[in-house]
């Protein structure tokens, strides 16, 4: 009985996902505030309101120092101290914008994934977008419904196609149209060759 994309066909020897893990967006520290020389604190995670898990932290003018437990499989709880650098860049309009080093290979990063002992990028941790994982019909189809709903629409091919938004020039709109069902029928035309349907 499952909807659109349901039945995704996922390979066994799938990348492990961002999405499973623990997280640290420093974007998300920023607009909170957080990233202030000297400011401390605690993060959390939760999972349908419940709480998962939760760090200490403690911001230096060009680090944040995390403090947490970790525990390998089957092993003793040990406390971690982990130190990541910042790095800044310029924005064209004024300020800057930092971001995490990554301990492991010093790229600058967004975020950083809590999968084992330390925070590392998702590179160093090998880890996939969840989106990557998904079947290529599923991808399309989803690529259709995205800009659907850009231009003001209902998600799903029962829905007609919405008509031109007010601001928009036509080449932009007639341009959007084209991809959306250019990827709406080529996923349900990966779909019939698949189950042997005709669309």
């Amino acid at each position: 009985m499952g909807g659109q994309g349901s039945g995704n066909w996922y390979r066994w020897n799938s990348k492990t996902t961002t999405e499973s893990q623990f997280r640290i967006d420093i974007r998300w520290l920023n607009k909170q505030g957080y990233l202030r020389s000297g400011s401390i604190g605690s993060l959390f995670w939760s999972c349908r309101g419940k709480q998962t898990g939760s760090i200490r932290y403690r911001m230096e003018p060009d680090s944040i120092i995390l403090n947490y437990r970790h525990r390998p499989h089957g092993g003793e709880w040990e406390e971690v101290e982990q130190k990541i650098s910042f790095s800044r860049t310029p924005c064209n309009y004024g300020g800057y914008r930092t971001w995490f080093l990554c301990p492991r290979c010093w790229k600058r990063v967004a975020v950083l994934y809590g999968m084992k002992k330390y925070f590392l990028c998702r590179h160093c941790y090998d880890l996939a977008y969840g989106s990557q994982r998904e079947a290529r019909h599923y991808r399309l189809m989803r690529k259709a419904d995205t800009i659907k709903e850009r231009l003001g629409g209902k998600p799903g091919r029962d829905y007609p196609f919405p008509w031109k938004p007010k601001n928009m020039h036509w080449k932009t709109y007639w341009h959007l149209r084209q991809e959306a069902e250019e990827a709406e029928n080529l996923g349900w035309e990966i779909v019939g060759k698949r189950f042997g349907i005709l669309y």
